[in-house]
């Protein structure tokens, strides 16, 4: 018998103080809870605050789900109580802690979609930064409802930086930097979305947001961008590139350099990124930083 898990919302504080909760229990890759809970980009659902088994945090940007369980029976249950067939966050349509105006004023028209997709029948599920390890307990926890699951074929390398002392740190990043390295602009989104990989109809709105609205760096030759990357919405950095006819000048290091400065400026301790495995040039210039792998990772989808 299946016992009924419900899931309660929570405010960035209380997700905050949660969080001290989650590694005295030891849940595992809390690296990517605190950055996204700091970002205030998420909402937050826990079954238990003072003793909690699963949290869920929901990207109000683009509708990712983070799911964060302490053990396979907190999962299946979780995944086996929702309401998929009405919409994860229907039933907390009415919340009065949940300020939904202030939210989708700040998400804005063009990247509404994401969230709003949560308020109807469930016909995608995406589910970010599952550990290979928890593949398969992903997949058949979620078969009761949605019954074409699967992971994406890439693997990530989740990279993670420890820092001992953040301002000498800060100083040494300082040396990497010149005149051409700043933060991106609006204009910039349309140059990026154009060499993303995972170019789709809605990314540049999301790169739009992401290069006024967060942190970010660039590197320019001319006034022409050549180089860059950003912080996504889950607190991570990543589409770090470089125009391939600027490339073996050690731009990258330029760009990674001031946005980690910038990370660490704005409050953040642990900076982490998702690097394919087979993507060598990248692996090769965030571990030159000290970043070390935590676990390897994957997307996983789902459709009814």
């Amino acid at each position: 018998m299946t016992d009924k898990i419900q899931l309660n919302y929570i405010d960035i504080k209380s997700s905050l103080r949660l969080l001290t909760i989650l590694k005295i229990k030891n849940f595992p890759n809390l690296f990517r809870y605190e950055n996204q809970v700091k970002q205030q980009n998420v909402l937050s659902f826990v079954d238990n605050e003072a003793n909690p088994t699963i949290v869920i945090l929901i990207d109000i940007f683009r509708g990712q789900m983070n799911v964060f369980p302490l053990n396979v029976e907190a999962l299946t249950n979780t995944a086996k109580s929702i309401d998929w067939s009405n919409g994860f966050l229907t039933e907390f349509k009415n919340n009065p802690l949940i300020k939904w105006e202030e939210i989708f004023e700040k998400v804005g028209l063009d990247n509404k979609i994401g969230l709003e997709r949560h308020f109807r029948k469930t016909e995608k599920i995406s589910i970010a930064c599952v550990s290979i390890e928890y593949e398969t307990l992903f997949i058949e926890s979620l078969k009761g409802y949605f019954k074409n699951m699967k992971p994406d074929s890439e693997v990530f390398d989740a990279l993670t930086l420890k820092v001992d002392n953040i301002q000498e740190k800060i100083k040494e990043l300082k040396l990497n930097l010149d005149e051409n390295v700043g933060p991106l602009k609006y204009d910039d989104a349309e140059t990026i979305n154009n060499k993303w990989q995972y170019k789709s109809n809605e990314s540049i709105n999301f790169l739009r947001w992401s290069c006024t609205q967060t942190i970010s760096a660039g590197y320019r030759i001319n006034g022409e961008l050549v180089s860059w990357i950003i912080m996504y919405t889950d607190g991570s950095i990543g589409s770090l590139y470089t125009l391939e006819e600027f490339r073996g000048k050690g731009l990258s290091k330029k760009v990674v350099s001031y946005i980690l400065i910038k990370f660490f400026e704005n409050g953040f301790d642990l900076p982490y990124c998702f690097v394919r495995d087979n993507n060598i040039s990248s692996q090769k210039v965030m571990r030159s930083f000290g970043f070390k792998s935590s676990s390897l990772v994957k997307w996983v989808f789902g459709t009814p």
